[in-house]
């Protein structure tokens, strides 16, 4: 196989991995070695960089990912919902925010039960069970950081950490 074919092989790899591929798993793939892998990779993060898709390195991993230079576009695309929580749902979280709780601790300090806010927030991925000596603690996920706007995310920061 030539350089050209290798390389256009390497971008049909990535177009259809959901996930960031590892380089030594497109070396295999392709009877490569890893270095020259690197290097062809190096070759189509350059043919690409004009276009509308770039190549995004994260350790030894690589995916494709949109030009950022189109955010404007293709986030109108994709129109990301935003997810509302209801005054019970942040009121778990509040809680959360500061130390790893109980739901015992969490229905006695709010007064009512709190299973179903704490069910939802597990079912958004916004909080996390942590099993510690026999009991069942609940804590806000990174998740739940990563989806806060960076305003709030640095107050928030200021005031926890």
């Amino acid at each position: 196989m030539d350089k050209e074919k290798y390389i256009y092989a390497i971008e049909s790899i990535l177009f259809i991995s959901a996930k960031p591929v590892k380089i030594e798993k497109i070396a295999l793939a392709l009877s490569l070695d890893k270095m020259s892998v690197r290097n062809l990779l190096l070759e189509l993060e350059n043919i690409l960089k004009e276009t509308g898709i770039n190549l995004k390195f994260e350790n030894d991993r690589v995916s494709l990912v949109p030009n950022e230079s189109y955010k404007t576009i293709f986030e109108k695309f994709i129109k990301k919902k935003k997810t509302t929580l209801s005054r019970n749902l942040l009121e778990v979280v509040g809680l959360l925010l500061k130390k790893k709780r109980t739901k015992e601790e969490i229905d006695k300090i709010r007064g009512v039960n709190s299973a179903r806010a704490i069910n939802e927030l597990i079912k958004l991925g916004y909080v996390e069970k942590e099993f510690y000596d026999k009991q069942i603690f609940y804590t806000v996920s990174q998740k739940f950081y990563e989806k806060l706007p960076k305003e709030i995310k640095k107050k928030v920061e200021k005031k926890i950490f």
